[in-house]
């Protein structure tokens, strides 16, 4: 297996010949020496190479570490990739003709070799050591978070001090001395996952969303590729993995910096993995270098501002946003159901030149996320991405929602070979899978239904949990990970794996997840079928429901673990509520219905109104006759906590006077009569809608009795009629495609009105308007951490508050920021703040629909 990957020797010859056949395209100059006194090549690719640092540039950076193979054997086919389309492709001409690629293929040539020829496993360089052992961690070696110890045997040993090895020096060197660097990429295995530069802080930085938005665009090329899906996982800094690395090292310098872990092996068989892993990491790479010069430090567009939703829908959301003026910009607008989505043409749903933008044809009760970037044509460049807009649509007209999260007493794992499966509730991460440490590890979450009425119809339903680590799942193409209801009825005890492994099982939720679309960092979201809804109906009068998590029960021969670890949003090793597994239902409950018969009919002729009639045709001169009906809404509930979620008039015809049978008919809801009805004021008279469909004279051969149904739009203008004056007027029109019709009508009345028209409404008890705000918020410290508190309003529809922090911005919706809390308190942490950050808190309260409240909020640290 190994003979099939290239020597060192092998990667300088290579573009040593590729700079002697490609002169003006490939240039290779060693920019240091290593311990063993090989040459550390860089390698510098560009259309004009002797213009390469006058164009935005990528610094692309492979095996550091020399075990992880990837990073040499990505960088030596890239480059044949490049050979082998420069003469025809378009796209790469385009890329290479503005902008510069430089690989280190190799930053750690003497361990690679050792790794190759004498310990596969051997992940330093060949320093040696004061206590006569050998190497140093080269990615823990630069100075960033630069952690020193004196463990010179360890496989993380950091060195005597920063860039105290020629290998991290060189690349110190050619970084610092390339200023037109704008993106970083160093490549490493494994897990299958893209991890942007830290800061350090507990704060998104302002480029977080260009460095999310990179990685999740090379995500997206690797999944179009190959079906492969990579996550995108910054989370908390865990300072002492990544103290001293070459990602946070670039980034210090004003890059755009990933680390790129490829594969679920660092020397995975050649023709059935890591053929596959290179396939699909050249569109990623290339994807990459497309972005190089929208970052360029000179020049640059300005980042859209003040990107905001200020009309939340059912189905449509209206974005408004701050830039300057100049004829030459337009924008660019992305829409995601991801928080950490993609931005590319297949996702951009507007190109406008104003400064707001109306997205419409949503799907209620949804989170949605905007991206949004500046173009200008003229320097055929882009701007860094403004802040994410994240929101949720609200429930349809006649339906309600809740995000449900596990009781954290029910949220855990059990594992076969665990001691203490007890503590693993609440408290721990949630792994599912197999080990031979562990053994099979079920996932457990249970949730409490109280919030949901028992009479609540379950429209829709979703599960869903947050991958925080997959580096154990070491397969690519085995075993899948499945979501399931448990009879919690046949479990004694939730925390033991057998009682676990044997519950009955009441459905299966969604498709398993396979290995290779366990995306780290990424939420995973499970959709309840119409058969899996009907099972957690049943839940609802048990007031309760557990699911389990379960994926592959057996190991394959040559691995010990195929194990995921998931968030469970409780516990020290959890990122909090933002991470927390949730359960997310829609529903409505039973309708009332309101039969409302006609208060009043007439029919109106040129000459005369005729009381109790309801003709609609033609007279004898052929001039329309219309009929008109009235209802009194007197006895519908009130408006303001009233939804009507269908209406109809039904229609009895009494007479069908006509020969041609040329007649159709329609009803129109109309505008008022002030003063008099007249024949005139009819004829000229303001339409508001059309109910329906027309209807023909066969039509009402057929079957006498016709129904028209209203449209939402329809519905809402009756609605807003009926705030202004309880009654509302219907015209019955008749048309021909006749030039000349006369002495031809329909009756739509019997003599005696037993079958008069009649209007059904059904509706439900439904609040249209939130609680009032919180008031008097305000923060302090208390043990270091930054307190929020507030005053809940007293208002009988108040069933809680949600907070929400964003550094960039005021939250514009509950959902456009990290959710810090949520809940009926009046106070909150913000435990994973940083207190010296400028940011905004905002605070939404809520009824049971919910609708939200305008946000409360405060500024610090302006």
């Amino acid at each position: 297996m190994r003979q099939q990957y290239s020597s060192y020797n092998e990667c300088v010859d290579f573009f040593k010949s590729a700079q002697k056949s490609n002169p003006n395209l490939f240039k290779v100059e060693s920019i240091g020496k290593t311990w063993e006194e090989r040459d550390i090549i860089a390698v510098t690719i560009t259309k004009d190479i002797a213009a390469h640092d006058k164009k935005p540039a990528l610094f692309y950076t492979g095996t550091i570490h020399a075990r992880e193979w990837i990073g040499i054997e990505l960088s030596l086919s890239f480059a044949k990739y490049i050979l082998e389309h420069i003469d025809y492709d378009p796209q790469l001409n385009a890329i290479l003709d503005k902008t510069t690629l430089y690989m280190v293929p190799c930053a750690n040539p003497d361990g690679f070799e050792y790794s190759r020829n004498h310990f596969a496993f051997w992940r330093k360089n060949r320093r040696k050591n004061p206590d006569g052992s050998y190497g140093v961690d080269l990615n823990r070696n630069f100075s960033i978070g630069f952690a020193p110890n004196k463990n010179y045997v360890s496989n993380v040993y950091s060195g005597p001090e920063p860039f105290s090895e020629p290998e991290t020096r060189a690349l110190k060197d050619f970084f610092t001395s390339h200023q037109n660097i704008t993106i970083a990429l160093d490549y490493h295995s494994q897990g299958n996952v893209i991890f942007p530069a830290h800061n350090f802080i507990h704060e998104d930085a302002e480029d977080a969303i260009d460095l999310n938005i990179l990685a999740s665009n090379m995500a997206e090329e690797i999944r179009k590729e190959s079906g492969r899906e990579y996550g995108v996982h910054m989370g908390k800094p865990p300072v002492h993995l990544i103290s001293g690395s070459g990602r946070e090292f670039y980034y210090s310098q004003g890059a755009l910096s990933l680390v790129v872990e490829v594969g679920s092996r660092n020397i995975s068989d050649y023709i059935e993995h890591m053929s596959e892993n290179i396939d699909e990491n050249i569109p990623a790479l290339m994807m990459a270098l497309s972005e190089v010069n929208n970052y360029q430090k000179e020049n640059a567009l300005p980042r859209v501002d003040g990107f905001i939703a200020t009309t939340i829908a059912s189905k449509e959301i209206t974005l408004e946003w701050d830039y300057l003026d100049d004829e030459t910009i337009f924008f660019e607008i992305y829409r995601s159901k991801k928080k950490k989505g993609f931005a590319q043409a297949s996702n951009r749903i507007g190109m406008t030149k104003l400064k707001t933008f109306t997205d419409r044809n949503l799907k209620s009760a949804t989170n949605y996320y905007y991206y949004i970037r500046a173009v200008c044509k003229e320097k055929s460049s882009k701007s860094p991405f403004g802040q994410m807009v994240g929101v949720r649509t609200e429930p349809a007209e006649s339906m309600f929602s809740k995000i449900l999260y596990p009781v954290a007493s029910k949220i855990g794992y059990v594992g076969e070979k665990t001691k203490k499966n007890s503590e693993h509730f609440g408290n721990n991460s949630m792994f599912v899978g197999i080990s031979e440490k562990k053994g099979e590890c079920l996932g457990v979450a249970g949730f409490s239904l109280q919030t949901i009425p028992e009479n609540a119809i379950i429209t829709e339903a979703k599960i869903s949990f947050y991958p925080m680590n997959r580096v154990a799942v070491q397969v690519e193409r085995y075993g899948e990970w499945r979501v399931g209801q448990m009879d919690e009825r046949t479990i004694d005890k939730m925390n033991s794996f057998e009682d676990i492994k044997n519950a009955k099982m009441l459905s299966y939720i969604d498709r398993p997840t396979e290995a290779a679309q366990l995306a780290q960092g990424i939420w995973r979201t499970y959709q309840f079928a119409a058969q899996e809804i009907v099972v957690l109906q049943k839940s609802l009068k048990r007031r309760e429901a557990y699911f389990k998590m379960q994926g592959p029960s057996s190991l394959p021969l040559d691995r010990a673990s195929q194990l995921m670890q998931w968030d469970i949003g409780y516990g020290k090793f959890s990122g909090g509520l933002t991470y927390r597994p949730k359960l997310d239902i829609s529903y409505t409950i039973d309708e009332a219905r309101l039969d409302l018969a006609s208060v009043s009919e007439f029919t109106i002729n040129e000459d005369n109104i005729k009381d109790i009639s309801l003709n609609s045709g033609f007279d004898a001169k052929g001039l329309e006759k219309f009929a008109c009906m009235e209802f009194d809404l007197t006895n519908l509930p009130d408006v303001e906590t009233t939804v009507v979620s269908k209406a109809y008039i039904e229609l009895e015809t009494s007479k069908i006077d006509t020969k041609s049978k040329s007649l159709r008919f329609h009803i129109e809801m109309i505008e008022p009569i002030e003063g008099e009805i007249t024949y005139e004021k009819i004829q000229n008279r303001s339409i508001i809608e059309r109910i329906g469909y027309d209807v023909s004279v066969s039509d009402l051969q057929d079957s006498a009795k016709q129904r028209f149904v209203f449209d939402r739009y329809t519905i809402n203008e009756m609605i807003e009629l009926c705030k202004k004056d309880k009654k509302v007027l219907f015209v019955i029109s008749a048309s021909s495609h006749k030039d000349v019709v006369s002495a031809e009508y329909v009756s739509w009345l019997d003599k005696k009105r037993v079958n008069r028209p009649n209007l059904t409404l059904h509706y439900i008890k439904k609040r249209k308007n939130p609680p009032a705000q919180v008031e008097n918020l305000r923060y302090s410290f208390e043990n270091g951490v930054i307190k929020l508190e507030w005053d809940n309003p007293d208002d009988e529809s108040f069933q809680g508050v949600i907070v929400v922090k964003n550094p960039f911005k005021v939250p514009c919706s509950p959902y456009d920021g990290q959710k810090l809390y949520g809940g009926k308190d009046n106070y909150t942490y913000d435990s994973f703040g940083d207190r010296e950050i400028h940011k905004y808190y905002a605070v939404f309260s809520y009824d049971d629909v919910p609708n939200f409240s305008l946000p409360t909020y405060i500024e610090i640290n302006i």
